[in-house]
């Protein structure tokens, strides 16, 4: 399994998403509302916003279509006669910032550092309504983003994982065959299914050691330690030896 390309989830593999505040970030939007009826309360936005979640959100996993969050915010506030008058860009931003909060997998960044100096491109997959530059920004918050060729995001492309269309987008940003391409995260619905039927190389980043249905993972780690053994192995020495001065060997 030669690796020549890799590609990582987000959430639950390259960081840990540690809280997400729906009712602060739709305060923070109410707060830059330009109208807002007198009688609509925050109460009656996170009623709203629930049954877009039941009736819309919560079903992306089953059809594999994403819903972008300005038309998922669009669906919540436009009945309620909320308009807003800022860039749906900065009110995206603004909403993320209120509402999540994320840190790094330990070791990841040394993940990235690694293939990097081995000449192996990387880009994240993730399925998320939210857009490539939001996704961007928390990655370089915590010094992840510095070495990804792409993001990839599934509200950019309709599609989510592991709709197998989503995959090959990312491959070809890439630059890399499919069969070069090693995929790792976190759930095996998505990630794992999804790279097999890309014929990608599945890496289960299964750091809580559950047992059950791997979905046909090539590999499962538990962490990001236990994958950098993985990686010098698959390198090729002569790429590996290119990449490090004076020969030296990689950590």
């Amino acid at each position: 399994m030669a690796l020549r390309g890799l590609l990582l989830d987000f959430g639950g593999t390259l960081v840990e998403e540690l809280d997400g505040d729906v009712r602060a970030g739709n305060e923070w939007l109410l707060s830059r509302a330009s109208h807002r009826p007198a009688a609509v309360t925050l109460d009656d936005v996170l009623t709203r916003a629930r049954r877009i979640t039941k009736e819309v959100a919560s079903r992306r996993d089953h059809v594999h279509i994403e819903t972008p969050w300005p038309t998922l915010t669009r669906l919540i506030h436009d009945p309620l006669g909320i308009r807003f008058d800022m860039p749906m860009a900065e009110l995206e931003m603004g909403f993320w910032k209120a509402s999540v909060r994320t840190e790094p997998m330990p070791g990841a960044r040394d993940v990235l550092e690694l293939c990097h100096r081995c000449g192996v491109p990387i880009a994240v997959v993730s399925n998320t309504c939210f857009s490539e530059r939001v996704i961007r920004y928390e990655l370089r918050k915590h010094g992840l983003a510095d070495h990804l060729a792409c993001i990839v995001v599934s509200s950019d492309y309709s599609v989510r994982k592991p709709n197998v269309l989503l995959f090959e987008t990312a491959a070809a940003k890439l630059g890399v065959s499919a069969e070069d391409i090693w995929f790792v995260g976190d759930r095996v619905d998505t990630d794992v299914v999804g790279a097999k039927a890309a014929r990608m190389t599945a890496v289960w980043f299964n750091r809580r050691g559950q047992t059950g249905p791997d979905g046909g993972a090539d590999l499962s780690v538990g962490g990001w330690l236990e994958f950098m053994s993985y990686v010098l192995q698959a390198v090729p020495d002569s790429q590996r030896a290119a990449q490090q001065p004076n020969g030296a060997d990689a950590p």
